[in-house]
């Protein structure tokens, strides 16, 4: 069962960090709740996350960072970063990939999988963001091809809340 996810505000939310045996630690301070869909031509598929993480900002942009600690991914670091119109995913760890999507552009990006990597189109449709140092949310949707053919139709929804 996921862990309830936390609703109130507090004034300022960065990732804060001490020492732990001589190495710097890194102490999430947030809840990510991470609701995907996936759309093929005969089927859905869509899930619920919830995960720990950190938001950083940089200028005009942020930097939503989490780990997968199961499943598929697990071991994998991916971090989010959002400009503009613009949202980059990055994954690093066992499987290591960085999607760029850009609202009204298609993009070639590697895809790293279990069974080797693969060329893949990627084709974002929206992309709509709020974020605050205490959270927000962060939703695009996307297409995905294999050498111009249809794969599936993307959505992505971050809702990122400021945990104390």
């Amino acid at each position: 069962r996921p862990p309830a996810f936390p609703t109130e505000n507090s004034a300022t939310g960065s990732c804060s960090s001490r020492k732990k045996n001589g190495a710097e630690h890194l102490k999430h301070k947030y809840m990510i709740r991470l609701q995907d869909k996936h759309e093929y031509e005969v089927e859905t598929a869509d899930a619920t996350m919830y995960l720990f993480g950190d938001l950083a900002f940089d200028k005009d942009a942020y930097t939503i960072t989490y780990r997968d600690e199961a499943g598929d991914l697990a071991g994998c670091t991916t971090a989010i970063t959002c400009k503009g119109d613009e949202v980059s995913i990055r994954r690093t760890g066992p499987y290591q990939t960085e999607l760029i999507m850009e609202k009204g552009r298609r993009h070639s990006c590697l895809y790293s999988t279990e069974y080797g990597d693969v060329l893949m189109g990627v084709y974002a449709e929206k992309i709509d963001s709020h974020m605050a140092e205490t959270g927000g949310y962060l939703e695009f949707a996307y297409t995905i091809d294999f050498d111009g053919d249809f794969v599936s139709r993307n959505t992505l929804h971050l809702t990122v809340k400021e945990t104390f």
